[in-house]
């Protein structure tokens, strides 16, 4: 029987039948019985490598099935594999790297790998996958390819690939795929990259490592997939983020509802986040994913001095690759900058937020998060909801998953006087993003709509949720000041207003009440400052 180990994994018997197992880890336990000498491997060590995460009951019953599912791929060759109490061991096989060393290294040498494409979501498995690597290519006498460690072309698309583990059968499939397909579309939106595998396409064997790899597995229990969802550096191995999550699987939306939305925006936000921390990313054309990525860190600070920042990093990010989605941050950035009172130049800083949000558009090919984006500038900087509305109508039907759509769509909402629809559409913001550091900001436009619905116990529990999260966020102190003094909670309106003046010092009751570019229209609207104002004096 014979077992290719470098490029993709399979098995076939002394006819050329492909007995090769579906499961990665059945096709794992199989690799490393090759690569032992006596083609043995005791049961914890196995267990170990494969199922490091569980319990020794639960690790035991894993590698069972997974010896089960071997002796049906192999089917009338099923007793080579043998296995006791304490050992499990493989007979009469022989490998590539032992038939034919020659063509193995050349393969090697040419970019494919060894047991390429088999990911497994495990640390301890990775670790030895790596070392085994290692090893292989230093007993062949090979040694990975320059293009194998240098990008494809200079620019600044960074790969993405999309790797998928062992899925049950039927939906289990159908889900895993789409998921890693949603994760895809969502990275494209927020940086630049290049998504490989999407759709279950096979992946070039000549990309560079480097990048980001997203994994997905999973295993059917009762009525719902369980998937195990990560992110890792492909130059490194080292995961970055993982996730679980469990698919009821008689949902009738089984995507759109339930625990996956939010992770699909979970891990793209992961992923952008962690782009700094690539080295790959330190210098060189890659480097304006890592600056888009630390200017959002920077701008949801509403810091004055680190919300300019945010506004070099993302002009830097632009000389190296300019493209709609930047201009369409630093239009966000003008927008808080706006909210905030950061700035004195009003003017100047609608000037800007126009100009970006045309620039935006024009280069951004329907980008759903430039959509989004600029959506909400048209709305508060413009006082065109209809507008928003239609871009933000857009991006969420292009990408159902990215809680800025939900968002634009709340803010647009909100200014043409739907309330209900408003709270509806924030509250989907939230569900989406809740996982992640920036949920504050569709917290408080909850609490916004809440606000304009006169549901002022609902606006208040928004507000507190976005203001614990981001202290320093005075859109929300400010709401949460009157607020405070309808509900008679005096001494938290004390505490909200000794917030609120350490950040903006000139905050006055005229100023909010009289200055028309002060940012408070529905608050003024609401008529809380003229029942509740005088009350400001005596905190």
């Amino acid at each position: 029987m014979f077992i290719r180990l470098v490029g993709v994994f399979e098995v076939r018997d002394d006819a050329g039948r492909d007995c090769t197992p579906r499961g990665a880890k059945a096709r794992a336990i199989l690799a490393m019985l090759c690569q032992t000498p006596d083609r043995r491997r005791a049961r914890r060590w196995l267990e170990a490598r494969l199922w490091s995460d569980r319990g020794a009951d639960q690790a035991s019953g894993s590698l069972r099935q997974a010896l089960m599912e071997i002796r049906k791929a192999l089917g009338d060759e099923a007793d080579r594999l043998e296995a006791d109490r304490d050992s499990v061991r493989l007979s009469g096989v022989v490998t590539d790297l032992e038939q034919d060393q020659a063509a193995a290294a050349k393969a090697l040498q040419s970019g494919r790998e060894f047991l390429e494409g088999i990911d497994i979501i495990d640390h301890a498995f990775e670790d030895w996958l790596r070392e085994e690597r290692a090893r292989v290519e230093a007993v062949m006498g090979t040694t990975r390819p320059a293009l194998a460690r240098m990008p494809l072309a200079r620019t600044a698309r960074l790969p993405f690939v999309i790797r998928l583990g062992s899925l049950p059968e039927g939906v289990g499939i159908f889900a895993g795929m789409a998921l890693a397909d949603a994760i895809g579309r969502l990275m494209s939106e927020f940086a630049h990259v290049d998504v490989f595998g999407a759709g279950g396409t096979a992946i070039p064997a000549d990309l560079p490592r480097e990048g980001m790899a997203l994994h997905i597995e999973g295993a059917e229990i009762m009525d719902r997939v369980h998937v195990l969802v990560s992110l890792s550096s492909i130059a490194s191995g080292q995961t970055i983020w993982n996730q679980r999550a469990a698919i009821p699987m008689a949902e009738a939306d089984l995507i759109g509802s339930g625990e996956l939305p939010p992770l699909v925006f979970q891990a793209a936000d992961a992923a952008l986040a962690y782009f700094p921390r690539l080295a790959e990313c330190e210098t060189g054309p890659r480097r304006a994913n890592a600056l888009i990525a630390r200017s959002l860190t920077e701008m949801f600070s509403y810091d004055a001095v680190r919300l300019r920042v945010a506004d070099e990093m993302l002009i830097e990010a632009h000389d190296i690759a300019a493209s709609g989605r930047i201009y369409a941050w630093r239009c966000l950035v003008r927008q808080i900058m706006l909210v905030e009172r950061t700035e004195t130049d009003y003017p100047k800083l609608i000037e800007e937020a126009d100009e970006f949000s045309r620039k935006a558009l024009e280069l951004s090919k329907a980008n759903p998060l430039v959509l989004a984006l600029v959506s909400q500038a048209r709305v508060m900087v413009d006082e065109n909801p209809e507008a928003g509305m239609v871009l933000a109508r857009d991006s969420v039907a292009l990408s159902p998953f990215n809680a800025f759509g939900h968002w634009a769509q709340a803010a647009s909402l909100n200014r043409i006087g739907d309330s209900p629809g408003a709270l509806g559409a924030a509250r989907r913001g939230v569900e989406i993003a809740a996982r992640t550091p920036h949920v504050h900001w569709w917290e408080a436009l909850s609490g916004l709509a809440a606000l304009r619905g006169e549901l002022y116990a609902a606006a208040i529990a928004h507000y507190e949720a976005a203001y614990y999260r981001a202290p320093s966020f005075r859109a929300a102190m400010r709401h949460l000041l009157f607020l405070y003094l309808w509900a008679g909670k005096r001494d938290k309106a004390a505490g909200v207003l000794k917030g609120l003046l350490r950040v903006e010092p000139d905050f006055t009751l005229d100023r909010i009440m009289n200055e028309p570019n002060y940012p408070a229209v529905t608050l003024r609207r609401s008529g809380l400052l003229d029942r509740f104002g005088d009350q400001l004096k005596d905190l």
